[in-house]
């Protein structure tokens, strides 16, 4: 799931019709309705549900899935409205996005238009601590456990820095093999905990949702079998062969090629696990769920006494804005103390060179699990990434006098920097996301069932053409509601 590589591509944009008979969007006290009372659709077909479908499937994941609940604690951190100055500009939020049927660019989208082409089915913006937009649709509502996804992931990494600052783990230079000795001999022996966050092992695999052939595809079967999950996970992940240069004929070195790979965040969940000798559920609970002052109940999904580090993390929409205020406090609790090493959210978002994608991600576009998703295609300026005047392109780091620059190019129509260097993201299929903006104290969820997993089609003949893709949209709305809460 290369995330500037779907970037370039382009599709079309569902319109407002085809959802319009789905779409309620409400406050956050919706009553449950029909939709999501459907019958549960069979997990075997996931990739190709229906929207309907996904809206039941995604909020029921536990209904067709092993899970583990990770419980919540006595206290709640408290998500007070915002002001109404901010409540009223995020909610006034327009943007330019795609062209209409004449062909003029589109340049008055609002936010219920976001949520139209993106199918979102819920939608969250925190800024300073307090909600300044909570919007659902589609059934969904304030009591919904929702599937992450790929948003999984970032919680899987930062479980492991969890797990450094509790000594459970010693270094990220450590070996896979040294917690998962069933790995010796495999294609996985040698590769550190490091290249495994960044994606960058060496080792094939194949992300492709819709080949019924894929090591995905393989992987998910293993989760929904009851008998050995953890085992059948191990044996496809020891069959894996190392990626040969077709340049040189040899394999290539960990840390040198980037390939996206739901297997290696399962692997990192494992070392968590083995390490600690926690499920990421009970782990999650103890040392981020319960301290931090989540308000609801999640769930993961869990086989065997394992949790599933790739994904099938399930919790309430402000939920997931708590987790991302927990990260863009760089872990810090209520009592100052951190549950996180030092500038673990920094070196987080440092993205690894293997990933860039010049002239869009020219120092790379991943890090240990999280993207850096820069806006750069409106329908009009492309493919230069979109800049918002407000502040410079720094590093995320707690100490701003010693950041530097992330991305090493020039200003972009003579604006001094782009903030969506200041954004990352965790990201999943089907427009699952959490945003974090550190410098503007901003944190952006949202869930949405896209048509297609991770889109990369379409003709710019059609009528109905919107620009790129959804991921383009979703970086340029970011950029836009964070200049205006800025």
């Amino acid at each position: 799931m290369n995330l500037r590589t779907r970037g370039i591509t382009t599709l079309i944009a569902a319109s407002i019709s085809a959802i319009g008979a789905l779409s309620a969007y409400g406050s956050a006290d919706a009553v449950t309705p029909t939709a999501l009372k459907l019958p549960l659709p069979n997990p075997k077909n996931l990739f190709s549900w229906t929207t309907q479908e996904k809206v039941a499937g995604f909020s029921h994941s536990a209904d067709l899935y092993g899970t583990e609940a990770f419980r919540r604690g006595a206290d709640v951190l408290a998500l007070p409205s915002g002001s109404s100055a901010l409540i009223e500009r995020a909610q006034a939020v327009t943007y330019q996005y795609g062209s209409g049927a004449d062909g003029a660019p589109k340049r008055d989208n609002t936010v219920d238009d976001y949520m139209a082409h993106s199918k979102a089915t819920g939608l969250l913006v925190i800024k300073d601590g307090a909600i300044v937009l909570e919007k659902y649709a589609m059934g969904v509502n304030a009591s919904t456990v929702w599937d992450s996804k790929s948003v999984g992931k970032s919680v899987t990494s930062t479980l492991m820095g969890v797990a450094i600052k509790d000594g459970y783990i010693k270094s990220l230079d450590d070996t896979v093999e040294k917690y998962i000795p069933e790995l010796k001999g495999s294609a996985y022996e040698g590769v550190s905990l490091r290249d495994m966050l960044r994606m960058t092992s060496g080792v094939s695999w194949d992300e492709n949702y819709l080949d019924p052939k894929s090591d995905i595809v393989a992987q998910l079967a293993c989760q929904r079998d009851k008998g050995d999950t953890a085992g059948c996970m191990l044996n496809l992940m020891r069959t894996l062969k190392r990626t040969v240069d077709p340049a040189t004929g040899k394999p290539v070195a960990p840390g040198d090629v980037f390939n996206y790979s739901t297997g290696e965040a399962y692997l990192s969940g494992l070392v968590v696990q083995r390490a600690t000798g926690k499920t990421l559920a009970k782990y999650l609970e103890q040392k981020i769920w319960q301290p931090f002052g989540m308000e609801a109940d999640g769930n993961y999904w869990t086989s065997d006494g394992v949790s599933f580090g790739g994904g099938g993390f399930n919790a309430t929409l402000r939920d997931y804005g708590r987790f991302g205020l927990f990260v863009l406090n760089n872990g810090r609790l209520s009592d100052g103390s951190s549950v996180l090493p030092d500038n673990w959210v920094r070196d987080a978002t440092t993205w690894t060179l293997a990933s860039a994608e010049p002239a869009v991600s020219d120092n790379g576009q991943y890090g240990y699990m999280w993207w850096f998703s820069p806006a750069y295609d409106d329908g009009v300026h492309k493919p230069s990434p979109l800049f918002a005047p407000v502040g410079a392109p720094l590093q995320n780091t707690t100490n701003p006098a010693g950041a530097v620059p992330v991305q090493g190019r020039a200003a972009v129509q003579g604006l001094p920097g782009s903030v969506s260097d200041w954004t990352f993201a965790a990201i999943g299929v089907f427009g699952q996301m959490i945003a974090i903006n550190q410098k503007e104290n901003l944190v952006v969820v949202q869930w949405s069932v896209w048509d297609k997993p991770d889109p990369t089609c379409c003709d710019v003949s059609e009528s109905s053409y919107l620009a790129s893709n959804p991921y383009g949209e979703e970086s340029t709305f970011l950029n836009a509601m964070i200049t205006a809460l800025h």
